[in-house]
């Protein structure tokens, strides 16, 4: 496992700092499922007590960290030693995600404890740093009533759970910052009136200091401002007049640096980058950048053969994106897991749409997790912000709330995310009983059976003016709630299974419906069913299960190691069909 650092650039593209330092790498790794760690005080003397080795960021289960242990374990510990070059200002140590429940310490110091197992968090350890430095980590998991997304409790996952994991699978590193440092910024595009909004966190003391903004367009600066500091959260408009939105089709970013100045001395500086596009509903389409726009789907879980949770490579996470792009389609439905921001990185850059859902799988709706499940998701959608691939945000999967509680529990969490982010569409709960939403999306399998079900089934719609002929396979609004004239997605369908493909586990395959005989049965099923959806007026996109085959479940358009199963310039063909189709209407 010794040689050069895996997964070695920077984590956060959308917030880029040039002085920073990878700690990605071989640590120090045990398991502690009798919880003796603490007592013990591990933390202490690690290496008397931590003495396996792990390579960092891959999680214990997966074939990359050199543990590959799939079985449950209540608790992992990590350490590491290293030295950090002297530097003014501050420094922060900063972990991409652990899962689940975490406690780090720094040279002996406890720093916190960390709850949720995909959301960010740092520590500032500016006083901590000696000449060696000792960073332990201990990460508790063991998947009670809590947010798991698709990870099954079980040591060999079958069907639609995967692979569970525990402890670090995301980049950790060090970040040097000025004594005064831009801890947050917001990119906020307001494209109908061709201006910028950013909003700045400044954390330090600020009152003789002032932001200089310079927003820059393939190389060329195109607008540049300077205010003064007089309190800890900025906000100002920047005019864009240089304008070229973005899109799938023409996915044009714009670079922005943000620096604390002192007269002539750079403070803090920080880069990032935004898209100029608009999001909205209008008349029951789903729109982007005020005009109506035909969502072309798949669902994506993020998942690796290698890796499990993580990305063996950045070249592995832009594949994926480019993948999506040879099939023809616009975006994705990142399912049950939030997305690396790398790979929404890659998506910003090439030019796909990103439904962002929580893994909300494995928490009960009981009042004691809300705060929790709040906290972590709004982490979340706060780190996610800028990305302008990012179109809906989606913190709850095919929830059935029986009572008047649980139903509150999704209504508050849809009234939060969308005050928190007013710019972007929220679905409250994908697939059925929706409550308050943006969008009311379906997941619906049905039409293995053939299209003239679905026609027929979406015909009586038109003619009932509700979504009552659909309640013979789903439950689309929760009692109490009535359906409001929302755009309409089928975000899920298909799923179905080619002879020849097996599931990579000595499980029972995992697919929809009948198995079909090869690729050439698959191409004129999903072409029937495709066109047949693209030509009911009532709907404004779909979502195919799924991007590639994961674990148990073989019904993806690519293999779980990414082989094509099908040609994609045959689905791409069927794809732009569709556009043909739809743009007739809209």
């Amino acid at each position: 496992m010794e040689g050069s650092i895996p997964r070695p650039e920077h984590p956060r593209p959308d917030r880029y700092r040039e002085d920073w330092i990878n700690l990605n790498g071989v640590w120090g790794f045990r398991f502690d499922d009798y919880l003796l760690g603490e007592d013990e005080k591990w933390y202490l003397d690690p290496e008397s007590y931590i003495d396996r080795k792990i390579l960092v960021p891959y999680p214990p289960e997966s074939e990359l960290s050199g543990i590959r242990d799939p079985s449950p374990h209540r608790c992992a510990w990590y350490y590491r030693i290293f030295e950090l070059p002297s530097r003014s200002g501050r420094v922060l140590l900063h972990f991409g995600a652990v899962d689940y429940e975490t406690k780090v310490w720094f040279n002996s110091v406890e720093l916190g404890t960390h709850i949720g197992g995909f959301s960010p968090f740092y520590y500032e350890i500016t006083k901590l740093v000696e000449d060696q430095n000792i960073l332990v980590v201990r990460a508790r998991d063991e998947m009670l009533d809590q947010p798991c997304g698709k990870q099954d409790p079980n040591p060999w996952p079958r069907g639609t759970k995967y692979t569970r994991v525990i402890g670090i699978w995301q980049t950790v590193w060090i970040e040097y910052v000025g004594e005064t440092f831009i801890e947050e910024f917001y990119l906020t595009p307001l494209l109908s009136e061709q201006k910028v909004r950013i909003e700045a966190v400044i954390n330090g003391e600020y009152h003789d200091l002032e932001l200089e903004i310079v927003i820059s367009f393939t190389g060329f600066e195109i607008a540049k401002k300077t205010i003064g500091v007089t309190s800890p959260r900025i906000c100002l408009d920047v005019d864009i007049e240089y304008l070229r939105p973005w899109s799938p089709e023409e996915p044009n970013l714009y670079y922005v640096e943000l620096a604390l100045l002192r007269g002539n001395e750079v403070v803090d500086k920080v880069t990032g980058y935004f898209g100029m596009r608009e999001v909205g509903v209008s008349n029951r389409e789903i729109t982007l950048n005020g005009r109506p726009y035909y969502l072309i789907m798949a669902l994506d879980q993020r998942y690796y053969p290698k890796g499990v949770y993580t990305a063996p490579t950045d070249e592995d996470l832009r594949r994926d994106v480019e993948y999506a792009k040879r099939l023809g389609l616009n975006g994705i439905r990142c399912h049950q897991k939030p997305a690396d921001p790398r790979f929404l990185y890659w998506c910003d850059k090439i030019g796909l749409l990103v439904w962002e859902e929580m893994g909300d799988w494995g928490m009960s709706l009981r009042q004691e997790n809300f705060e929790p499940f709040w906290n972590e998701w709004r982490t979340i959608v706060l780190r996610d912000y800028n990305h302008p691939s990012i179109i809906a945000w989606v913190p709850f999967n095919e929830r059935a709330p029986k009572t008047e509680k649980e139903k509150n529990f999704i209504v508050e969490i849809y009234r939060r995310t969308k005050r928190l982010d007013p710019t972007r569409l929220v679905v409250d709960n994908s697939g059925y009983y929706h409550t308050e939403t943006d969008i009311v999306d379906i997941h619906d399998y049905t039409t293995w059976k053939g299209v003239e079900g679905f026609k027929a089934k979406w015909r009586r719609v038109r003619e009932v003016g509700d979504l009552s002929p659909l309640e013979e396979h789903v439950k689309v609004m929760a009692n109490g709630f009535k359906y409001e004239n929302q755009p309409i997605v089928i975000s899920e369908f298909g799923g179905w299974g080619i002879k020849k493909y097996k599931p990579i586990i000595k499980r029972p395959p995992c697919y929809y419906g009948r198995i079909l005989e090869d690729e050439y049965e698959f191409i004129n099923k999903y072409r029937d069913v495709v066109l047949a959806i693209a030509e009911e007026s009532t709907i404004c996109g779909f979502c195919y299960t799924q991007l590639y085959d994961i674990e148990g479940e073989v019904n993806g358009y690519l293999t779980y190691d990414r082989k094509w199963k099908v040609v994609p310039s045959e689905i791409f063909r069927i794809h732009e069909r569709v556009k043909k189709i739809v743009s007739k209407r809209l």
